[in-house]
């Protein structure tokens, strides 16, 4: 009897979603996944795991499936059928594993590989959506994945960055005139793009100095480069990643940083105000509570920390370096150990601060009567160099009240 088959489409779909899940573009920040591959000896993955993620039951209609036992042998034996047409994936004989066919590289390796083969692409408006700009560059060559940071100066507009399967197929698309949504497309090589936008940000900066220096002396000048934004996420999670998928990523996120972990029934978030000398000798050996003493032995393998900007019960912060080359070293390292480093039970997901944010960060610990810490004053914004992300609330520990400027909205700490 003939061995079952997906149907086309469908095969299409979960391809293309096991490789993402084990691609460059999101093994290096898949806390869960890269675990998983790390506790194997064959740096390979259970397939029923893999099938139990919340994408990989759409694809497969497996609705009443909650774990990886619940997953039938039968759907197992056509994906495994189906995944051995890749090339960037290995199964196992038996076909109940899958993973990568080859290492992932060094961090420094692995980010000029990427740019090398993504794209920069303008203007696209508001409402765009990845699925379009994916299914319309699609078109011309593989695409591994879409990503939508916001212009520096026009907010409203968004700049797509398209990672291809290859540096050809980049290049190709670079050498094409194309229309997207009735806008004629500026294509850029990724790296070009970096650049104008750093020197759109200069720009913007100090415009927004002339402006608001209203005849007094310019804004000044501020170290750069010495600073990283951390967010802390609970080790264990319960699902990978997903592809595109802004919803299921809050939810996934939600799940991790809730007060208690529905799985294992550990807190992850004690009521402590102050970090003293007594809290420090109560949780110094309580693994789900991270001390800024924690933060400063896991950062310092990296280069001389000044500061810890960090308190008790929050899950974000900042870490002011002496030297640029450490915060340079402490992202590298976040990029490529597990999609973070190790602090006690949490894993911290490092990113570089430059640009607006750094500026608005400096602008505020000075304006905090030379305090070490911004504190509640400075939002954590989220996103690439901590440029983008939604609004905080004001008023709170004596924040000021108010419609919040570009500085509130940069969270950290």
């Amino acid at each position: 009897m003939a061995t079952p088959s997906l149907g086309e489409d469908t095969a299409k779909a979960v391809l293309r979603q096991v490789e993402f899940y084990f691609g460059d573009s999101n093994l290096p920040k898949d806390d869960f996944l890269k675990t998983k591959i790390n506790e194997s000896e064959d740096d390979m993955v259970c397939l029923a795991l893999i099938c139990s993620f919340s994408k990989m039951r759409g694809h497969l209609n497996l609705t009443e499936v909650k774990k990886a036992d619940d997953v039938p042998d039968c759907t197992l034996k056509v994906v495994a059928q189906t995944l051995r047409t890749s090339s960037s994936l290995k199964v196992s004989e038996d076909g109940k594993k899958v993973g990568r066919s080859t290492k992932l590289l060094e961090p420094e390796e692995l980010i000029e590989q990427l740019d090398s083969r993504t794209i920069a692409a303008s203007p696209l408006e508001l409402n765009v959506q990845r699925e379009a700009l994916e299914a319309f560059f699609g078109q011309y060559a593989k695409v591994n994945s879409v990503r939508l940071p916001r212009h520096v100066v026009q907010r409203k507009y968004f700049c797509g960055t398209i990672e291809f399967s290859a540096v050809e197929d980049a290049q190709t698309v670079l050498e094409q005139s194309l229309v997207f949504a009735g806008a004629e497309q500026e294509l850029k090589p990724k790296k070009d793009f970096d650049v104008i936008k750093e020197k759109e940000v200069e720009e913007f900066e100090r415009n927004r100095s002339i402006k608001t220096s209203n005849g007094s002396n310019a804004e000044e000048k501020h170290p750069k480069g010495l600073l990283v934004a951390f967010k802390l996420k609970s080790a264990s999670a319960g699902d990978s990643a997903e592809q595109n998928g802004p919803d299921e990523k809050k939810t996934a996120e939600m799940k991790m940083t809730k007060k208690v972990d529905d799985k294992h029934g550990s807190p992850i978030d004690k009521v402590v105000e102050k970090e003293n000398k007594s809290s420090i000798s109560i949780y110094k050996d309580d693994m789900n509570v991270v001390l800024r003493e924690d933060l400063k032995d896991v950062f310092k393998k990296f280069g001389t920390v000044k500061y810890v900007d960090f308190r008790i019960r929050e899950d974000k912060g900042y870490i002011r370096f002496e030297q640029p080359e450490a915060a340079q070293k402490a992202h590298a390292a976040s990029v490529s150990a597990k999609g973070g480093l190790v602090v006690k039970n949490f894993i911290a997901n490092v990113e570089p601060v430059t640009g607006v944010a750094e500026s608005e960060y400096w602008s505020l610990l000075r304006g905090n009567q030379g305090k070490h810490r911004v504190g509640n004053h400075f939002h954590w914004r989220g996103g690439k160099n901590n440029r983008g992300g939604k609004r905080g609330r004001d008023g709170e520990n004596g924040s000021p009240r108010g419609r919040p400027n570009e500085a509130k909205r940069a969270r950290a700490a």
